[in-house]
């Protein structure tokens, strides 16, 4: 609640001075570089450092979201989105020349396999997502239950997909975000593993969430959409 609050607030405050949410986005991404270049220095300091560059870009996230100006067209979504996942990509880089600069020949390796487990988790829940083909021409034949979903009070949940099996117990919100392993739960693991331990371990953990990710997405479908 205060969180909210308090990025609302910031969000009228920036919006008074014309900020944008593409303007909060580029801030995102220097903050980025700006982490990266910290946690490629592998000393304690760095670590804490980067860290609270990665906390400053979940703040620009919360900000952005809570703006009312600059409407949410086509080409600003995408616009965040890229910048989302580069911002990412760069702290990776960072991680991994820390961690070689500490003379573990193995740092590009481990940020790799981070990469392809992460573009996994991604790649499953797209697919996931993506609405089922119709088998029947939409020009001649409409679907009474199609009918019925566009009516559907809110609320209520859409159909679970043929051949998608229900979940035998429903997860707990928190839980389901947590096991989707979104991007500001991998900064937080990337900062708790950096600061405690190094870099390496940051990448072991993030290729062990995206591996839960996964998982918790084929048991428990409904977690789809909890994080990016």
């Amino acid at each position: 609640m205060a969180e909210g609050t308090v990025a609302r607030a910031t969000a009228r405050i920036i919006e008074r001075r014309h900020v944008t949410r593409s303007g909060v986005t580029r801030v995102s991404l220097v903050a980025s570089v700006a982490a990266a270049v910290w946690f490629s220095r592998a000393d304690p300091t760095g670590a804490v450092l980067g860290s609270l560059f990665l906390a400053l870009i979940l703040a620009c996230d919360a900000v952005r979201s809570r703006m009312r100006s600059d409407r949410r067209d086509a080409l600003t979504l995408w616009t965040v989105s890229m910048a989302s996942q580069l911002r990412e990509y760069v702290v990776y880089v960072g991680l991994a020349f820390g961690a070689a600069a500490a003379g573990h020949a193995s740092a590009w390796g481990w940020a790799a396999g981070a990469l392809i487990a992460l573009a996994l988790r991604n790649a499953l829940l797209v697919a996931f997502a993506a609405p089922p083909a119709s088998s029947a021409s939409p020009a001649l034949f409409v679907p009474a239950q199609r009918r019925s979903e566009a009516v559907r009070p809110p609320g209520v949940p859409r159909p679970r997909p043929a051949g998608v099996p229900e979940p035998s117990l429903p997860l707990p919100l928190l839980v389901r975000r947590v096991m989707a392993f979104g991007q500001p739960t991998r900064f937080l693991v990337i900062a708790v593993a950096t600061t405690l331990w190094d870099a390496r371990i940051a990448f072991v953990s993030l290729i062990v969430g995206c591996a839960v990710a996964i998982t918790g997405e084929l048991v428990d479908p409904s977690s789809r959409g909890e994080g990016r």
